[in-house]
């Protein structure tokens, strides 16, 4: 019989049709585990990455959470929908005229670098401790302030004169969704969005993700592989010590500000049962405790 896995990270392609936490739901089922949390919801109908971190890995969910992601997603210009996608009700539709490249290239750079942006009202945000779609469902007015994020790439293909094909990369906390009603506004119509999907999260790609039918121990990282772009060090004696009680310790230059510390005295570097925890420099060659993770024998 295969072990279950206690600790460790899934990347899993995430069909249409599922919440991010239907998702969760079912890695909860397979590896028996309650402590199972992914990084960056994906909306239902939306598909590709999503990482999922289960055991006390939760902890260490913000390594990924903060990474640029990148999308491939369709924008359908004449037609306004209450979700800014495909799955809403439609509130509008508009008399445009055919999209083109010059259009386009006209109003395109509004949607690059730090950007202005209003997430939809039928979205999993949190308003003063309740969703927006939950005041959306409810009927309850709701004052939705504008947030900051950043587009570092924005490009896009023409598909037909009402349809286009775009490819964002981007910071958290963007909805391409609120890009797409946006791009319509800019244009002077509406545009809703649809067949989005996300290609990749920081280091990793949709191409290494695995179906959620085929998660099973096999599937999830070893710690070298799912810390792709952070150190990682080694330690034994007296500096394990003091990581175990959340001390300061001094490692050797090199090291860039986030390390991921192992006990390097239980066995080989990619067995997940050695990930001690997360420190961070606070100057020099000193590192203080970012997160400590209680070890499993």
């Amino acid at each position: 019989m295969e072990v279950m896995p206690q600790r460790g990270v899934l990347l899993i392609d995430k069909p249409a049709g599922m919440t991010s936490h239907d998702v969760v739901a079912r890695v909860r089922r397979v590896f028996g585990l309650r402590r199972v949390g992914h990084a960056g919801t994906l909306d239902p109908e939306a598909t590709g990455l999503l990482i999922v971190a289960i055991g006390n890995i939760t902890r260490l969910i913000d390594l990924y959470q903060e990474k640029p992601k990148s999308y491939v997603g369709e924008v359908v210009f004449g037609t306004e929908t209450d979700s800014y996608d495909s799955t809403g009700k439609v509130v509008a539709r508009y008399d445009m005229p055919a999209v083109t490249e010059e259009l386009l290239d006209s109003v395109v750079d509004r949607f690059r670098g730090d950007i202005l942006q209003y997430p939809p009202i039928v979205s999993a945000l949190k308003v003063k401790g309740k969703r927006l779609y939950q005041y959306h469902r409810d009927s309850e007015d709701v004052v939705i302030k504008a947030r900051k994020v950043h587009v570092s790439s924005f490009g896009y293909r023409v598909i037909d004169s009402a349809t286009i094909q775009i490819s964002v990369v981007c910071g958290p906390g963007t909805y391409i969704r609120s890009i797409a009603h946006d791009l319509g506004v800019a244009l002077g119509g509406g545009a809703y969005l649809r067949n989005l999907r996300r290609v990749s999260s920081g280091d990793f790609s949709v191409e290494q993700a695995v179906s959620l039918e085929n998660i099973q121990p096999s599937t999830v990282l070893a710690p070298i592989d799912a810390f792709i772009g952070i150190d990682t060090i080694g330690i034994s004696g007296e500096q394990l010590a003091k990581v175990k009680n959340g001390m300061k310790v001094e490692f050797d230059s090199g090291l860039g500000d986030e390390v991921i510390v192992f006990d390097k005295t239980r066995g080989e570097l990619t067995m997940w049962e050695q990930v001690v925890g997360l420190y961070k420099r606070e100057s020099g060659q000193i590192y203080k405790a970012g997160v400590i993770l209680p070890l499993i024998n």
